[in-house]
C-alpha cells in the first residue's frame, strides 16, 4: 500500500506537522543587499554633489624675487597650485606671504597683489619711459569642484620699507596662508575645511638692487613643508676668492 507521499502529493518538509524548520536566508540577504546599496547611493550622493569645497594648495619650488622700481617694493614670485577636491565649487579671497629674514630678523607680510604669465617673465618695467610689465589684479579665485586652478601669483609688501626681508647672500622663512570664502549655510560651518599653511624656507642668493629695479628677476632655492635648507655657498671677491 503506497504512503502518504507516494500518491504523488509534495512533501511538505521533513519536520512535525509538515513544517519546513530550515533556515530562511532570502529575506535577510534582500535586507541586507538593500542597506549597501542604499550606502552607495548615500556615499555616491556626498561625493558627487554635497561635498563641501576642500582645497589644498601646492606651492612651485621654482620661485623668483625682485623689486618693482615703481616705488621700490619687494616682489616675491610665486608659483601656485589650487586644488578642489570638493563636489561644491569654492573660493579664494586672498593669499598672504609671512616671511622673516633669519639673519637680521626682518619680517613683513606679502599680499597677493598680482597674477603673471610668461609675457611678464619677458618683459621689463622702465619708469623712464613709462613702461610697466604684463600683470593682473588679483582676484578672488573661484574653483569648481573637481578642479585645480594653477598660477604665478607676485606677492608684493603692503608699503615701502627701508628694511627689507630679502637681502643679499640671506636665508627667509615663513608661511603662505590661504584665506577661503565660507557660506553662512550650517553643513558648512560642520563639514568645511581650512586650507593649511605652506612652510617656506628661502635661500636668497647674491644680488645687485640696481640689477632688480632694471628687471632682472633672482632665482630662489626654496624648500617646502619644513624640509631643511642647504646651507649659503660662500660669497666670493670680484677674482674668485672667499669672503
Amino acid at each position: 500500500m503506497a504512503g502518504p507521499n507516494e500518491a504523488g502529493r509534495p512533501d511538505s518538509g521533513s519536520g512535525l506537522g509538515g513544517r519546513d524548520d530550515r533556515p530562511r536566508f532570502t529575506p535577510w540577504l534582500s535586507t541586507i543587499g538593500s542597506m549597501i546599496a542604499l550606502f552607495v547611493s548615500g556615499v555616491s550622493l556626498w561625493e558627487t554633489v554635497l561635498k563641501q569645497p576642500s582645497l589644498k594648495v601646492y606651492v612651485g619650488e621654482s620661485m623668483f624675487y625682485t623689486r618693482d622700481p615703481v616705488g621700490s617694493y619687494e616682489v616675491f614670485v610665486v608659483p601656485i597650485t589650487i586644488v578642489n577636491s570638493g563636489a561644491q565649487d569654492g573660493a579664494v579671497t586672498s593669499l598672504k606671504l609671512d616671511l622673516a629674514n633669519i639673519e637680521t630678523g626682518n619680517k613683513d607680510s606679502f599680499e597677493g597683489a598680482y597674477t603673471a604669465d610668461a609675457t611678464w617673465f619677458a618683459g621689463t618695467d622702465n619708469v623712464g619711459t613709462k613702461s610697466k610689465r604684463a600683470k593682473a589684479p588679483f582676484s578672488a579665485l573661484s574653483i569648481a569642484g573637481r578642479t585645480a586652478w594653477t598660477g604665478t601669483v607676485l606677492f608684493y609688501a603692503p608699503e615701502y620699507r627701508e628694511k627689507r626681508v630679502a637681502e643679499p647672500h640671506s636665508q627667509v622663512k615663513g608661511q603662505l596662508q590661504v584665506t577661503a570664502a565660507r557660506t553662512d549655510g550650517w553643513l558648512d560651518r560642520v563639514m568645511g575645511t581650512t586650507p593649511s599653511p605652506v612652510e617656506v624656507a628661502i635661500n636668497v642668493p647674491n644680488f645687485l638692487p640696481g640689477a632688480l629695479l632694471s628687471g632682472e628677476v633672482a632665482r630662489l632655492r626654496v624648500a617646502l613643508h619644513g624640509a631643511p635648507l642647504p646651507p649659503l655657498p660662500p660669497l666670493k671677491g670680484p677674482r674668485g676668492e672667499l669672503r
